[in-house]
């Protein structure tokens, strides 16, 4: 069997952003004296290059390339890890994990060394955790925003092992049965936002309820997304931004029920949107929504309006179930070409 080469070589990482696109990234790779691969990423092929060039020649007089000392902490690798994500996930991605990091990773684990933390450590994080009513579903984020740092951290030659990856997580699960509004549910909060003179609330639901897409991607329609037939969905709205699908995907189309379609006319009428590239749902100042535009609509129209008619709080997001059950109520689309 051929012994294998572990000289010092220059590799090129391929990531998909949040965008879609791919971005190249120039590592050089090479095995440390406890026998671990090690990754390093560079800015450019050159710069690569000359990395590779040089662990070679520390390869030729010492072996394999030494461990690292371990003096860094968890807090002085957070800016180099969220440096190295910033380019590929969504800005409200990153804001969330600034939350956690900001909230629960720093406070235990920020002036702790890399080469300190055990397993034991994280296992005794995740009782903390718990002990305070911490949920299952954030003491997860939490553990899997830790392992990701160790991970980069361990490629980078920071440390040589990921305690968090040895540690049971939180089982992942929906722990809140979904409960989809009725046709005739949405239609009282449809009629009782009317009867408040608030016909924005009722196209917002409408098209929540009846085209089955998420908040974001509704609030970022426009007037040519309106076909005869079909709606177009192509982008989204995030943090007052515009960004592609959370699928990646370029666009999708869905159908327009003709009850979808006589909503959407009623709040046309009223002289939104008359050129196409017009929002169909745009803020007071005309821009787009931004999280806390989206937050005020929830309470203050969509809950006022749901507790009118008796419905109690129920999530706005719900909305986009009530559509998906329509479906299969209908009994004419398959769960896959629903899913799809």
């Amino acid at each position: 069997m051929a012994r294998e080469d572990r000289s010092p070589r220059v590799d090129i990482r391929r990531r998909r952003r949040a965008d879609g696109s791919i971005s190249e990234v120039p590592t050089v790779r090479w095995m440390d004296a406890s026998g671990t691969w090690r990754r390093r990423s560079c800015a450019t092929v050159e710069e690569a290059e000359l990395e590779r060039a040089r662990l070679a020649l520390e390869l030729g007089s010492r072996g394999r390339i030494a461990a690292p000392a371990g003096a860094m902490t968890v807090g002085e690798f957070w800016p180099t890890y969220r440096a190295d994500i910033a380019g590929r996930l969504a800005e409200a991605t990153l804001l969330a994990y600034d939350g956690t990091w900001r909230r629960r990773v720093q406070p235990r684990f920020g002036d702790v060394r890399l080469s300190d933390i055990t397993p034991r450590d994280i296992s005794h994080w995740r009782a903390e955790l718990q002990a305070r009513g911490v949920g299952p579903e954030a003491i997860r984020k939490d553990m899997l925003l830790l392992q990701a740092m160790f991970t980069l951290a361990v490629e980078w030659g920071e440390t040589v092992h990921n305690p968090v990856a040895l540690v049971r997580k939180p089982r992942q699960g929906r722990t809140r049965a979904v409960v989809p509004l009725d046709p005739l549910s949405v239609e009282r909060i449809r009629v009782q936002l009317l009867q408040v003179g608030d016909p924005f609330s009722a196209a917002l639901v409408s098209v929540l309820a009846y085209s089955g897409m998420r908040p974001g991607e509704a609030l970022a329609l426009e007037r040519r997304h309106i076909r005869d037939d079909t709606i177009l969905v192509e982008q989204a709205v995030s943090l007052g931004k515009l960004k592609v699908q959370k699928t990646g995907r370029a666009y999708r189309t869905v159908d327009l029920l003709p009850a979808l379609r006589d909503d959407l006319a009623t709040w046309l009428a009223t002289g939104v949107a008359s050129e196409a590239d017009d929002r169909l749902f745009p803020r007071g100042d005309g821009g787009w929504f931004q999280l806390d535009d989206w937050n005020n609509w929830r309470n203050r129209h969509f809950h006022p309006a749901t507790v009118e008619v008796g419905l109690g709080k129920p999530r706005a997001y719900d909305l986009r179930h009530s559509f998906a059950s329509l479906l299969i109520r209908e009994g004419q689309t398959s769960i896959v070409e629903i899913a799809e």
